[in-house]
């Protein structure tokens, strides 16, 4: 979205200027946004070595004025100043055009100028609303359409973070890496951040949380790796199985898989074929595979429905909140690369675990992503990581 508005400003295309400006209330509010940054530096011009004239919290809302290169113009104590774009979540609506083909006019009333016509399905950018008209950026500067023929009820398809070819090409490793020391959960922070800190700081900007606390969220539900001996790293789960193929076969999947039928989770087992033995398999990736491998024969996709892949080890069953046409897909990808791991959890996560992060309440997210019953084991273990890493690189 950044990206779109880039080069847009107030009323007319212009540059921002490097310097305050003394009269700001001469000057068009685009759009406000809110603070994803911890603390968001202030300063006077555009620049990183520029003076710091203020600092906002995270979560404040900003007027913003002026919009150049990576930088937000905002009103601040009465004047202008600067701020980092990538530190603030632009409050934008957009709609539809419903109208076969809408009018945009210069001004909010049906005596003004048309300035130009907008065909029926357009998307617009919507800033903000006037008596039943809504202001929108037009070309490079603002309009106004009837928002009778507006319809703000069309959901902008989500982009997951997989399908965001930046982050495939992104390399894992961070350019300076940690000194493995301190305790247990140290050492589990640094070799997390020396492993996918890269990655991670750029996912961490993109979704307005804290590095910390990304790092802390792959440290605590990841095992610590994504593949054994080239192959992704899976759990055959037995009784997801049954649920999705061997409740209609019951003859065929009780000749071949065995769980506790109290405790589903428990006793699995597996043979081939009657004449053989039952096996156990699970903390055995080779086994796991041949699992996997027979159970396709019985039905491909209820097979990779009931594995759990990767680093975090997310279900098949979730693919489709990952973005995913089917859990085949999704272990494909997970097979080719550990960045789909990465990018497959936090696309898993939801916005209100996403906002729990943002915030750094840790039970919150894990009452949400381990359950109620684990959420201040969890939320704690969380905090503690969030806290063991380096307060230099926060």
């Amino acid at each position: 979205m950044l990206i779109k508005l880039k080069r847009m400003t107030g009323p007319g295309r212009r540059v921002v200027g490097r310097k305050r400006k003394e009269e700001p209330q001469e000057k068009q509010i685009i759009m406000k946004g809110k603070v994803t940054a911890k603390v968001l530096n202030v300063r006077d011009e555009m620049s990183l070595d520029s003076n710091v004239i203020g600092k906002l919290n995270k979560n404040e809302i900003v007027e913003i004025i002026g919009i150049e290169d990576d930088w937000f113009e905002i009103l601040f104590n009465d004047a202008s100043a600067f701020v980092a774009s990538k530190f603030i979540n632009p409050l934008i609506k957009t709609g539809v055009v419903t109208a076969k083909l809408l009018n945009v006019r210069s001004l909010p009333n049906i005596e003004s100028e048309v300035v130009g016509k907008l065909k029926k399905d357009k998307k617009v950018i919507l800033l903000d609303e006037l008596n039943n008209w809504y202001r929108i950026k037009y070309k490079y500067s603002f309009a106004y359409v009837s928002a009778k023929y507006i319809d703000l009820s069309v959901k902008k398809k989500k982009e997951f973070l997989y399908q965001n070819r930046k982050f495939l090409r992104l390399d894992l490793e961070p350019e300076t890496k940690l000194p493995l020391e301190g305790s247990q959960i140290d050492m589990r922070v640094r070799q997390t951040y020396n492993k996918y800190g890269n990655l991670l700081k750029a996912l961490s900007e993109y979704l307005g949380i804290d590095l910390a606390s990304a790092i802390a969220v792959i440290a605590v539900e990841s095992g610590g790796k994504g593949f054994d001996d080239g192959n992704v790293l899976i759990r055959f789960e037995n009784h997801l199985f049954y649920k999705y193929w061997g409740k209609e076969n019951e003859k065929v999947f009780f000749e071949h898989f065995k769980f506790n039928k109290d405790k589903r989770w428990l006793g699995h087992k597996f043979r081939k074929n009657k004449r053989e033995d039952w096996q156990t398999f699970h903390g055995d990736q080779e086994k796991e595979h041949e699992v996997l491998k027979f159970a396709r024969k019985l039905d491909k996709n209820a097979a990779y429905m009931s594995i759990s892949m990767g680093l975090a080890q997310i279900l098949g069953s979730n693919s489709k909140i990952l973005g995913y046409e089917n859990a085949k897909d999704m272990y494909d990808n997970f097979s080719k690369d550990i960045r789909y791991h990465i990018l497959g959890l936090f696309d898993f996560l939801s916005p209100r675990m996403i906002k729990y992060l943002r915030n750094n309440e840790f039970v919150n997210f894990a009452s949400y992503y381990n359950g109620k019953g684990q959420a201040r084991r969890y939320g704690k273990w969380i905090q503690d990581h969030y806290e063991a890493f380096p307060e230099e690189l926060v």
